[in-house]
């Protein structure tokens, strides 16, 4: 999962995320950018700071956000964590100078990921497999396989690298990355695959992972329909050989994915639940 820590200590130089004021201060409104996925707006009125959320991006993103804090306080508890479903800005805290003829001031910090809170699966779904519709693959490793997937509800196919992938459902792409060449049993490659991530109407999002570099073949914000050819297959990342691994995620309050069994339409039939060691085409 890529996500972005923000340790203000060593960084409130280069984000301008960390401010402090004696207690003749009056702050103009001062906007901090983070990426081009949002920025935090401080707009002061009397004694009170209000913190305003802009979305950049046009998908979902969770933000956690945490304040130190002096003599100032919030009007929620803290840490504050939410999904951001629309572009525009968004009120999400405000904070009081306690003690106004003293210094005050707050310090951020932040910690987001692609993706929505808890989102809710259509378990009705069926999914199309990952690939090309005259083809067919060995499943090597299923939900929970002990190999890699221990609590995790995700599907490998062996295939042979730069095997066209395919979207297994409609959505929008999220995430790419196509950059990372190395793949091998080293667990540092843990998270230095190339992927792809789609999300789906049900804001669940649909993960494409090991793919070749360079092999990615859409761009973020692109729709995309099932079926439509948007990678190609590789070895890069954690990985024993050539395969794909795929898997449907939501956000936890921990902001981390949790992964959610899907069905399929496989060997002509609705709804398969796929097995390890079976061979599947369409």
């Amino acid at each position: 999962m890529r996500f972005v820590l923000i340790i203000l200590l060593l960084f409130s130089q280069l984000f301008g995320a960390s401010r402090t004021f004696d207690e003749r201060s009056e702050i103009a409104p001062n906007v901090e950018c983070y990426g081009d996925t949002f920025c935090i707006e401080s707009v002061q009125e009397g004694n009170q700071i209000e913190l305003v959320i802009s979305k950049l991006i046009p998908w979902d993103f969770t933000l956690l956000i945490n304040l130190r804090l002096e003599n100032m306080v919030a009007d929620r508890k803290l840490p504050l964590i939410r999904s951001f479903t629309a572009r525009g800005k968004e009120s999400v805290l405000n904070l009081r100078i306690a003690k106004p003829n003293r210094k005050w001031g707050y310090h951020f910090d932040l910690k987001w990921v692609v993706g929505l809170l808890n989102a809710t699966h259509d378990d009705q779904y069926v999914y199309s497999l990952p690939f090309g519709r005259h083809e067919s693959f060995m499943v090597s490793q299923t939900y929970n396989g002990l190999a890699s997937h221990e609590g995790k509800n995700a599907i490998d196919w062996d295939m042979p690298r730069g095997t066209g992938v395919r979207a297994a459902r409609d959505g929008i792409v999220v995430e790419i990355e196509e950059s990372r060449f190395q793949g091998g049993l080293d667990p540092a490659l843990k998270s230095k695959a190339n992927y792809v991530r789609i999300k789906h109407s049900d804001g669940t999002i649909g993960n494409y992972v090991h793919l070749m570099p360079n092999g990615v073949r859409v761009y973020e914000g692109d729709r995309v329909r099932r079926g439509d050819l948007i990678a190609y297959s590789g070895d890069t990342g954690y990985s024993s050989g050539p395969h794909l691994h795929f898997e449907v995620f939501t956000i936890t309050g921990a902001l981390q994915h949790r992964t959610i069994p899907v069905r399929f339409r496989a060997n002509g039939r609705n709804g398969e639940r796929l097995e390890e060691g079976q061979v599947y085409g369409h």
